[in-house]
This record gives structure tokens, sequence and C-alpha cells, in this order.
């Protein structure tokens, strides 16, 4: 139940991960809310980041794979008629080690994402597994 007044309350950001996800994935299915795996097992530079973006979040044909693509294509995605998004940004330990520059933008971009959403009244929340980022303090999900 925790995690439904949660979701009521339509947080948007990015967040640390909590421990165990199981209950804030089966809240957002009740909830309507789209999850997004963004696993990024073996993506160890920007162009790795991007071909996994345009699988995870279903990006066109068109997408230009760079930053300024790639953050309207996060706006458009807010267009698609959902009440909302959690992506689970998981196992990026490589990408954050070999590229932090990548991580750190993909990371703003996704949070002007979460903030264009927020003005829409819907949910946009990136949660991050706590390993995954170093260097990064995140807030946790409350």
């Amino acid at each position: 139940m925790r995690y439904e007044k949660l979701l009521k309350s339509r947080p948007s950001g990015i967040r640390a991960a909590p421990r165990i996800m199981g209950p804030l994935r089966a809240a957002a299915k009740r909830a309507g809310i789209v999850w997004l795996d963004l696993d990024l097992a073996g993506v160890a530079d920007r162009d790795a980041f991007f071909r996994r973006c345009a699988a995870v979040f279903s990006l066109p044909d068109y997408f230009g794979r760079n930053w300024d693509a790639l953050h309207e294509c996060m706006l458009d995605f807010a267009g698609r008629g959902v009440p909302g998004a959690i992506v689970h940004w998981r196992r990026g330990t490589e990408l954050s080690r070999r590229a932090p520059e990548a991580v750190t933008t993909a990371l703003e971009i996704l949070e002007d994402a979460a903030a264009y959403w927020r003005g829409s009244g819907r949910i946009f929340l990136v949660v991050v597994d706590r390993d995954s980022v170093t260097g990064l303090s995140l807030s946790p999900l409350r």
C-alpha cells in the first residue's frame, strides 16, 4: 500500500531505487503506469546508450542518436497517452565508470523530461539502482 499512496502523489524526477523493486513494480502495474527496464549491462559508451534507449523507449526510426534527439523523444514520449512511466536504471556501473559524462548528460535529460511530465500532472520517475551510478547522491524514493 505504501507505493500506491506514493504514486497517487504523482512523483517525478530521479531517485535512488528501493532495495526491493517488486512492490513498486506491482503498484505501478495496478495504477496503469508504464514500467521501462533500462538495463545497461554491456553498455560502455554514449553510442551504446543511445541504442539501448532506442530499444527500451521504442524510439522512432528517425531518432538521431544524439543528446538533442533523445531530449526531444523523451518529451514526445509524454504525449503517448499514458498516465505515467517509471524507468528502472540498472546495471550501469560500466557506463558510469567508462563514460561518466554520458551518465551525467543522460540523467539531466531524464530530469528535464520528468519536469515536463510533472507539469502535465503525470508521473515520470527514474529509479536508479544504488550501485549503478558512481559519485552521484540521489534522494531515496519515499
